[in-house]
């Protein structure tokens, strides 16, 4: 059998002598396409799903807050908001009424430009728009508590808006399972506090890219019920970012139909079980001079190792034959670590024992400013979800090669020809998983 995967601008032939059966080809369709997002969400938000359009509603003299994504996410929300402001016209609301904010989360609220690349200069210029921060407690309301607990502070004009309106896009995320749904509220439009107490849940075994039925997308769906939103628009992008299919109506079942769409049509590959044995390529374009581990690379490895059994081997296409030399951590944490700047602070915690990351992430108590403990809370994150990528891929054999003919048949010559092989052709842009979402109609 031969099998022929891309590596940069490379073929890389892989030949074996096995039975058919033993070897799955896993590689998502990831497609691409012309349309833009005015494109999208015009075809659908005039039938929207499990609730009444827009244009149907009656608004005059009500508040309407439309909520968007912000800078973190390349979604140009200035194409599809002329198709939501047009469904608005016809409700009686006026322009007075009407106020963008843009869910920044944990991230720094957007300058004046930022909105305008994000939002369009017509659309800060005739309308009230605000990037929200969840620092900023005179902005914030309470609204409750969640079932699990967690108190519920919310930007003041989402909370006091009588209709609600989202824009997002739905892709894989590294710990609420996928983007897009009530995550726009929390930890989007939240206070600090409530996103704090919201990630911590981001620490569960759980809480990775592909399952939405985790911990902290659990309790970003709980809050937002609570906070409530009247009508969402999500968009289905690819690897790109490119919008590939809209959806929109009542949230939960919007978020739903679009991740069950994304996993079939999109970025997922069904596999029967883990295997003894996966060859990944990290896919078109991604070779370098010499292999490290970088975001990307990481992100490489991880996503075979997951469809890859804990006695099995990874087999990586790599510019050069080179050793996996992961170090352990186990540094602990002083007081200098407080006054470091935000790149320094980065760089010091791949020293850090797990233990020290977790810690730290809980402390809370830093002598030190909302903004500035926001941004070292979300460094300690993405060291966590980095360090529990690390450990799961050394649970396998991994070899990084140019050569993978070479590995693979020494592989069949101690194990046998009895063995299971995945092949990940694209594995940067593909999650395997041994069930999709089932699709819930032809779409």
């Amino acid at each position: 059998m031969e099998i022929i995967i891309p590596f940069g601008n490379e073929r890389k032939a892989i030949n074996f002598d096995l039975p058919q059966e033993n070897v799955i080809v896993a590689q998502s369709r990831n497609p691409t396409t012309d349309m833009n997002w005015y494109d999208v969400v015009s075809k659908v938000i005039k039938e929207p799903i499990g609730t009444e359009a827009i244009g149907k509603q009656e608004l005059n003299g009500k508040s309407v807050a439309i909520i968007t994504d912000d800078w973190a996410r390349p979604t140009p929300a200035y194409e599809a908001i002329p198709v939501i402001l047009d469904e608005l016209k016809s409700t009686g609301v006026s322009d007075s009424d009407i106020t963008f904010i843009t869910a920044s989360g944990m991230h720094n609220p957007m300058t004046k430009e930022d909105l305008e690349r994000k939002l369009g200069k017509d659309t800060v210029a005739r309308y009230r728009c605000i990037s929200h921060d969840g620092g900023d407690w005179d902005s914030l309301a309470f609204v409750g508590v969640s079932p699990q607990g967690t108190p519920i502070w919310v930007n003041r004009y989402v909370a006091e808006a009588d209709y609600k309106i989202a824009l997002g896009r739905i892709y894989l995320h590294e710990a609420y399972g996928y983007e897009g749904g009530y995550k726009i509220i929390l930890p989007g439009v939240s206070g600090f506090d409530t996103i704090t107490r919201d990630h911590s849940f981001n620490f569960s075994s759980d809480s990775v890219e592909g399952i939405h039925d985790n911990p902290s997308r659990r309790e970003a769906d709980a809050v937002g019920r609570i906070v409530g939103i009247d009508f969402i628009i999500n968009v289905v992008v690819n690897s790109k970012g490119q919008p590939i299919k809209a959806f929109c109506g009542e949230p939960t079942a919007v978020h739903q139909m679009g991740i069950e769409y994304g996993d079939r049509e999109v970025w997922g590959a069904e596999v029967s079980a883990k295997s003894d044995v996966t060859i990944a390529s990290p896919g078109s374009g991604n070779t370098s001079e010499y292999y490290e581990l970088s975001f990307h690379d990481i992100e490489t490895l991880y996503r075979s190792a997951r469809v890859t059994k804990e006695s099995g081997a990874i087999i990586c296409l790599s510019s050069k034959e080179t050793s996996l030399d992961i170090k352990d951590a186990n540094e602990k944490a002083d007081e200098s670590l407080f006054s470091l700047s935000e790149h320094q602070f980065q760089a010091a915690l791949s020293s850090l024992a797990l233990s020290e990351i977790i810690r730290l992430h809980e402390k809370r108590n830093w002598n030190l400013s909302e903004r500035e403990i926001q941004w070292r809370i979300k460094s300690l994150r993405g060291e966590f979800y980095r360090r529990r990528k690390i450990n799961e891929i050394r649970k396998r054999h991994v070899i990084l090669t140019p050569d993978p003919n070479s590995a693979l048949q020494g592989i069949i010559t101690r194990k046998g020809r009895d063995i299971s092989i995945t092949i990940m052709p694209e594995c940067r842009t593909t999650l395997a998983k041994e069930k999709l979402y089932e699709a819930r109609r032809d779409f």
